[in-house]
């Protein structure tokens, strides 16, 4: 098969792919399901609790840290979904195939809220990201896979989601400390 074949077969199985997503969302997790309106839910009161419970003071600082486990998760999440290791079976948005409500809003405003309260408080922000990692991955993960909002394939579990909200929220921290210092830092040129 050449090149321009190849591609050509990939792109009719993209087409094809993308239909069915739109069929499958029309027909299962559209305005008229449960699973929308959940998702929807999911999305606007996380951003309420964070317009309330954000230090303005750090608002940037907080929103960087945020961003960053945002942009972490969602990449690892298109990753783990390209691979069939997570599905996401009922999307608030049904062109994309992800996780949009967890990886896009709760996960990042829950590590927001909590990289907020250990750094304002003076808590071990290594060991709490520990214990909520576990908990969102067992509680939150446990529950979406209950209601069918979360199926795992090949292998994946609550351990290893565990693991990755652990790497996740690490190197969103580290990032976060890196660009704190660079701030302090006087410019040379």
């Amino acid at each position: 098969m050449s090149e321009t074949q190849l591609y050509q077969r990939i792109y009719d199985l993209k087409e094809q792919l993308s239909n069915a997503y739109s069929e499958y969302w029309h027909l299962y997790s559209g305005m008229s399901t449960w699973f929308f309106w959940f998702n929807l839910v999911s999305v606007v009161i996380p951003f309420v609790i964070l317009y309330f419970a954000v230090d303005r003071e750090r608002l940037f600082e907080i929103s960087f840290f945020g961003y960053t486990v945002h942009l972490l998760w969602l990449n690892v999440d298109i990753f783990l979904t390209a691979e069939n290791y997570l599905i996401h079976p009922h999307t608030i948005i049904g062109f994309i195939p992800s996780g949009i409500t967890v990886t896009a809003v709760i996960l990042p405003i829950t590590f927001m809220l909590l990289y907020q309260y250990c750094t304002n408080k003076g808590k071990n922000f290594y060991l709490y990201t520990v214990v909520v990692s576990f908990i969102f991955a067992y509680g939150f993960g446990g529950i979406s896979t209950t209601v069918d909002l979360l199926r795992m394939h090949n292998g994946m579990n609550f351990l290893y989601l565990s693991f990755i909200n652990i790497a996740v929220s690490l190197l969103a921290l580290w990032m976060t400390k890196l660009f704190l210092k660079i701030k302090k830092t006087e410019r040379k040129i």
